[in-house]
């Protein structure tokens, strides 16, 4: 992403009065902005191993921009605020073609341009949308980029409404989020003596600690706060903080924000993922949560954190504005607050001192003990990058994370320089740790999967996909201790909208389901699939009421199914006891331990 300020007034002044050429009307299916854990997967979904999802639609095409080269912009600020995306564009060969879009950022940045009253819209350079696809999908998955149709470069060059967010947390959970991140760093009211003092994190001193800005904005900066810079080394990159709401009025424009309709996805896994080939790490294979606090917190930034042999190391944070990093901060790391009873658990974002140290990048002070040091990478991309060149940077082992996907680990899979590690003695994404009991595991113990490690059971043939679920893990079913319960770290990832764009969003989901069972499975299908024999995921996390540093109720009371509330750290509960009762809201998960079946804890 990019801090950029700047784009033609012509575009500006459409997108305020709402100036959208017709063919938008006729031809858009989505537009879609977010999380690039759903980025790879809704793609191959749309085009549909080459046919429409559209009935009549005939022969699909695609084509994907280069890195970070089409822009979403919020209109609502002066200046404009421009975040760089990736792009990909599919479409069929109707009379008048169906087209569906995915720009590629952050969750918190895709709910943010949804909510916005006017939504971002997409838009890219001619030069940008002329030149041919930079085959960001693998063409294995789908073939080589199409060019794509003038009258298809014409609505991103004059700029295309967002209208789907795709984000791995849920709406009441992206605006405690932003409230947080776009505010004083310190204690909440709500919190007092029982904060850690992380209720605001410091990137907008205009707002008390966790507060959110109402309109009017004003003139003192209240809407938008200082960018969240990267700390990789010779990198740009930058999260864009601007104030957003999910429901009553728009903070800039104080217009209505109408209702929105929640489209579940499917679940994937948290995976910890380190360089090991130096020493450092290199016989890490576990972890618990309470090790993971001390070492990404900044309270021992050493592989003796681990129990290991002391030595530094590169700990990975991701930008506070990720679902990434907001999944990993409320499962793993400082869970949703209870107050008034202490905060359970240590933040990631502890001793970073955004004011003055940002970008994070092993300043003084930032770790209080061990010889290694912490940094902040943006997106998904560069938190991989910064573990895959920790020993290249740095000259010793690193460790990160992400939402496990085959693509989200492509550069460091299948390469046992790197790997992964259990978390609480479970593994992320077999049935056991080591083993080859799982056709598509790896021979060496924590190596992460690629398509080479693919049996010759996949309809792909040995080391190809398309491969099935079925062919990848023994049981049948992807990630097993996801689905049984016991692997704690996960979130479940959703489209947002309301209308047409909402019945378009689980069309696309339903085709995304399918594809994810059939050929590529980066994550559990939130529901069954028809034609396939998997069921979905059987579990829910509780839902509860998410609320801001000044204790003001974000989003309406909480219900497990029909789902309303944060859920983010919520209590993981079977769905086949009752998961619409009352009493089983307002459960979190216990606080850091090594034992993955601690009971839970009431939010206050």
């Amino acid at each position: 992403m990019s801090s950029r300020k700047s784009l033609v007034a012509g575009l500006v002044l459409a997108a305020i009065v709402g100036i959208v050429p017709q063919v938008h009307a006729q031809t858009l299916k989505v537009v879609i902005a977010g999380s690039s854990a759903l980025w790879q997967t809704l793609a191959l979904g749309a085009y549909n191993n080459g046919t429409s999802i559209v009935t009549g639609g005939g022969a699909t095409f695609h084509w994907t921009s280069a890195s970070n080269a089409v822009n979403l912009t919020d209109t609502r600020p002066t200046p404009v605020n421009n975040d760089a995306g990736t792009l990909w564009v599919v479409w069929d060969s109707a009379t008048v073609p169906n087209v569906w879009v995915f720009d590629k950022v952050d969750s918190v940045v895709g709910d943010r341009c949804y909510f916005a009253q006017p939504h971002c819209n997409v838009n890219g350079s001619a030069a940008t949308l002329s030149a041919a696809g930079a085959g960001q999908i693998s063409t294995a998955l789908w073939g080589a980029d199409t060019n794509l149709p003038a009258s298809i470069q014409a609505l991103f060059t004059s700029g295309s409404l967002v209208s789907v967010a795709a984000t791995d947390i849920r709406p009441e959970d992206a605006a405690f989020v932003v409230c947080r991140v776009n505010s004083a760093l310190g204690a909440g009211t709500a919190g007092g003596s029982a904060s850690d003092g992380l209720d605001g994190l410091g990137y907008n001193a205009n707002n008390a600690s966790g507060t959110c800005p109402a309109f009017p904005i004003g003139t003192t900066g209240k809407g938008v706060g200082s960018p969240i810079l990267s700390g990789y080394p010779g990198s740009t990159g930058a999260a864009n903080v601007l104030a957003f709401n999910i429901s009553g009025k728009d903070p800039f424009s104080d217009t209505t924000i109408p209702t929105y309709t929640v489209v579940s996805v499917g679940a994937a896994p948290i995976v910890f993922v380190i360089e090991r080939d130096k020493g450092q790490l290199t016989n890490l294979t576990n972890a618990s949560e309470i090790q993971l606090q001390q070492a990404f917190s900044g309270t021992d930034c050493d592989a003796g954190a681990f129990g290991l042999p002391a030595g530094p190391i590169s700990i990975n944070l991701r930008e506070p504005l990720s679902g990434t990093m907001n999944t990993t901060e409320a499962t793993v790391f400082r869970r949703p607050t209870v107050y008034p009873n202490p905060v359970l658990g240590l933040s990631q974002e502890a001793h970073v001192d955004a004011p003055v140290n940002n970008p994070l990048k092993a300043q003084a002070g930032t770790c209080l003990a061990g010889a290694g040091a912490r940094y902040r990478a943006i997106g998904t991309g560069e938190e991989v990058k910064s573990v895959l060149n920790s020993g290249a940077n740095y000259g010793h082992d690193g460790i990160g994370y992400t939402f496990f996907s085959y693509g989200n680990v492509s550069s460091i899979a299948n390469n046992t320089a790197y790997g992964y590690v259990q978390l609480n003695g479970v593994d992320p994404i077999f049935q056991t740790y080591g083993s080859t009991l799982d056709p598509g595991q790896p021979a060496t113990a924590g190596t992460l999967p690629a398509a080479a490690n693919l049996p010759a059971t996949c309809a792909g043939g040995a080391g190809s996909f398309p491969c099935s679920e079925h062919d990848i893990w023994k049981n049948g079913f992807s990630f097993p201790t996801l689905r049984n319960g016991t692997y704690r770290a996960w979130s479940e990832q959703r489209l947002i909208s309301n209308g047409t764009g909402a019945t378009n969003a689980a069309a696309l989901v339903k085709a995304s389901n399918i594809f994810v069972v059939n050929a590529v499975p980066d994550y559990v299908p939130a529901a069954a699939v028809t034609g396939t024999t998997d069921l979905g995921l059987k579990l829910v996390r509780s839902h509860y009421q998410q609320k801001s540093g000044s204790g003001a109720l974000l989003g309406g009371t909480p219900v497990n199914s029909p789902e309303k509330g944060g859920d983010m750290g919520g209590y993981i509960i079977p769905t086949l006891i009752g998961v619409t009762t009352a009493a089983q809201t307002q459960l979190i998960q216990n606080e850091s331990s090594a034992d993955s079946n601690l009971g839970p804890v009431e939010r206050q």
